[in-house]
């Protein structure tokens, strides 16, 4: 039997975007559901052959996945972005995945950035802990159980995994409600529920990364600072969890997400990024005495991140 499959798309202002990915995802034919969440467009969104939840005002894009999960009737879903598209090699994950059983599915995508260089595929860094977990390649593969904290340091994108809709619902696990960084809750907390992840080297999506614009990717001001809001659920549950591990990893993961946050916010905002920085990991002091104990070079950033805030 094919792969019971809803397709969740959030969207605001992208009404171009949202008409070519509605075109690609009916040409596909694997939907047996399509929902667009209009988060408050300007001008209200048309979806012809999708159910549409909209919005009166932005909520973000976090709050638009799960009103779109909430609508959920099919087993299995895949969120996707309006501004992405769908690669054919979805129809051939989904080939694969029939009748196995697994809690999410992570594939491969293509980056805008890495097909300027001439290369097809995703950004190294990801590709680099694909290879640490053992996993770069195979057409579709289960995670061992070693390799999950290493590929929850991938981009923490909404977009790239097959979900089994109970799975989350049974979890609780949906996104964040910041405006920006709600996808970080999603990635984590699935990683850290599941008992069977499956992975797969075809390459489904493609992510288009624009340098400037009105995306929410672009965003610089203080909103930035709801970071700590998102990893905070994150953090209580890698706790909870009791793992070195797990432990291990996000302390791993926190100085490059840090580093990509102060590049984007506003500089006269940085005092605050650092403070924000400090009370999370004051918080958890315990936590990187345990990181000291495998990774001493990584306890020691993370202390000197301490040590430098204001």
């Amino acid at each position: 039997m094919p792969l019971d499959l809803a397709l969740v798309i959030p969207v605001w202002n992208d009404a171009e975007g949202l008409r070519a990915l509605l075109a690609q995802a009916q040409d596909f034919g694997c939907f047996r559901q399509i929902i667009v969440v209009d988060d408050g467009s300007d001008r209200p969104v048309v979806a012809p052959g999708a159910e549409v939840i909209r919005h009166p005002a932005p909520l973000g894009g976090g709050v638009a996945r799960n009103a779109g999960l909430a609508r959920v009737t099919c087993r299995h879903l895949l969120f996707f972005d309006a501004d992405d598209r769908l690669e054919r090699s979805l129809l051939d994950l989904l080939a694969d995945l029939d009748g196995r059983a697994f809690d999410f599915c992570l594939f491969k995508h293509a980056d805008s950035r890495v097909a300027a260089e001439e290369r097809w595929g995703q950004i190294a860094h990801d590709e680099f802990l694909w290879q640490a977990a053992g996993v770069s390649v195979g057409v579709l593969q289960p995670v061992p159980p070693a390799g999950l904290p290493v590929l929850a340091q991938t981009a923490n994108y909404p977009w790239n995994k097959v979900y089994r809709t109970a799975f989350l619902r049974d979890n609780g696990i949906g996104c964040g409600s910041t405006r920006v960084h709600q996808d970080i809750p999603l990635h984590w907390l699935g990683f850290l529920a599941a008992d069977t992840v499956l992975v797969s080297d075809r390459i489904c999506a493609w992510h288009g990364v624009a340098a400037a614009g009105g995306r929410l990717s672009n965003l610089r001001g203080a909103e930035r600072l709801e970071v700590f809001d998102a990893l905070e659920p994150v953090a209580l549950a890698v706790e909870a969890k009791g793992d070195a591990g797990w432990q291990v990893a996000l302390a791993a993961f926190l100085p490059g997400l840090m580093d990509w946050v102060r590049r984007r916010i506003d500089p006269a905002l940085h005092d605050r990024l650092d403070a924000g920085l400090a009370r999370f990991l004051a918080a958890r002091a315990g936590w990187i005495d345990t990181v000291a104990r495998r990774e001493p070079a990584l306890a020691e950033q993370l202390r000197a991140l301490l040590r430098e805030a204001p």
